[in-house]
Formats: C-alpha cells, sequence, structure tokens
C-alpha cells in the first residue's frame, strides 16, 4: 500500500483530506507537515521521508520548501495549491523534471467539465459577447481572483478567436471581467455569463462541499502511483480514465 502525506494538514482542507483519506484505505496516511505539532504533524517536511506521494493544500510560500522535499526523498507531489505567480510555475516545471507532480487550481470533477463546456462556447460565439466571471468564496480566502477563476479565464480564451484580456472588476474596456466576491462560508461558486442584445448564456458550478476536492487530490495521488516524473494535469487524468 503506497503512502501518503499531507502538507497543510491542520488548515480546513488539510482535515477534510485528511478524513477522506483514512475513509477511503487504498492509501495509508502517515502524517502531515504544518506549522505547529499535533498528533501525525511534524514541523519539519523531511520527517515525512517515507512517503510515496505528498498532497499540499497549505499556500505558495511553501512551494520551495514543498519541492526540495519531493525531489530530496523522490516523492510524487499533487500541488493544490493556489495563488502561485509565473516564476513558481517555472519551479514546478523544472521540478517535474525529475519527479511526477500533479497541479491543478481546482480538483473538482464539475469544474473539469464546467471549462471543457466554457471552451466549447468560446469557440463557437462572435465578438458581440459581453463576458463576466463571478468568483465566490468564504471570506478567509486569501487570492483573488481564485486560481480557478483563472482556469474558466484561460478555458475562455483558448476558445475565442480573438483574444480578450483578463480585466479585475468592471471597466468599459473590452474582455473577460472577473468579479470576486469574498463573504460569508461559500465553499466555492462560479458563474460565467455570456451575453449580447439578443440572448444570455449563464453557466453555474457550486460546491456544496469541500469533500470534493479532497477526493479530486486523492484521484490525482493514485494516478501518479506509476509515473517516474513529469507534469500532469486534470486533462491527463479525465483521458486515462
Amino acid at each position: 500500500m503506497k503512502k501518503l502525506a499531507i502538507s497543510g494538514v491542520l488548515g480546513k482542507m488539510g482535515q477534510v483530506l485528511r478524513q477522506t483519506v483514512i475513509e477511503d484505505a487504498t492509501f495509508e496516511y502517515i502524517g502531515g507537515f504544518d506549522r505547529s505539532m499535533d498528533s501525525y504533524v511534524v514541523t519539519n517536511i523531511n520527517d515525512l521521508k517515507d512517503a510515496d506521494v505528498l498532497i499540499d493544500f497549505s499556500t505558495p510560500k511553501l512551494l520551495d520548501t514543498i519541492l526540495e522535499y519531493g525531489m530530496k526523498h523522490q516523492v510524487a507531489l499533487v500541488l493544490a495549491t493556489t495563488g502561485y505567480n509565473d516564476l513558481e510555475f517555472e519551479k514546478i516545471k523544472k521540478a517535474s523534471q525529475s519527479i511526477p507532480i500533479f497541479y491543478s487550481a481546482n480538483y473538482s470533477v464539475g469544474v473539469y467539465l464546467l471549462t471543457k463546456a466554457l471552451n466549447m462556447i468560446s469557440h463557437s460565439i462572435d465578438n458581440s459577447y459581453d463576458i463576466e466571471i463571478i468568483d465566490k468564496h468564504h471570506r478567509y480566502k486569501k487570492d483573488a481572483p481564485s486560481g480557478t477563476a483563472i482556469k474558466l479565464y484561460d478555458a475562455i480564451n483558448d476558445g475565442l478567436n480573438k483574444k480578450r484580456e483578463l480585466i479585475f472588476g468592471h471597466t468599459n474596456k473590452t474582455g473577460i471581467h472577473v468579479h470576486s466576491l469574498r463573504l460569508g462560508n461559500y465553499v466555492g461558486e462560479h458563474e460565467v455569463i455570456f451575453s449580447n442584445l439578443n440572448e444570455t448564456i449563464s453557466l453555474t458550478h457550486i460546491a456544496h462541499d469541500k469533500s470534493i476536492f479532497a477526493k479530486g487530490a486523492l484521484k490525482a495521488a493514485h494516478f501518479l502511483s506509476n509515473k517516474t516524473h513529469g507534469l500532469y494535469g486534470m486533462d491527463d487524468l479525465f483521458e486515462a480514465n
């Protein structure tokens, strides 16, 4: 049985993931890494040297630590943290030459299917449509727009015949506008609206429970089980099924 560890295990998603791993029973949970000690929790990530795969739900600030750990101990990495910049993505790509890494801004099956639908729609519409993304998360989420909102923008823009800039908030400038709301206890809700003077198309995904992200990350961990190196994403996961 493969051994699994969690980075950011004391956070909300880390706790949901830990319970999901224990209930799933296809991995042996060996412990977690976080800022404070607790049962099965270490503050030095290198103490998790026996892991075969580590799932990270922490912060971009820990990326260097996690990549160094993965390469040092040859541990597969499932990166579920959002908010990486271009330089950090380059570090991830370089590390994936040595170890298998799975990255997605969102591990929900529904969000993956939404990106496919958005790509198809954007490929078929003309320039008369305004495009807006509404991005809702709980009040404690730090990054705005979310990684999911950016993922949806990428899916739309990839399908457009004439590319559009991502614009935060409302302006009179032509582009794809994203509005990020941080309020209450929203798990995650994203709506994309295509509208012209004649009609409106609206697609919405609502996450009811954080467990959907944990289950998706666990599927990614299973996917990496027979990989030696490389950078993978949700397309690879679904094509393998």
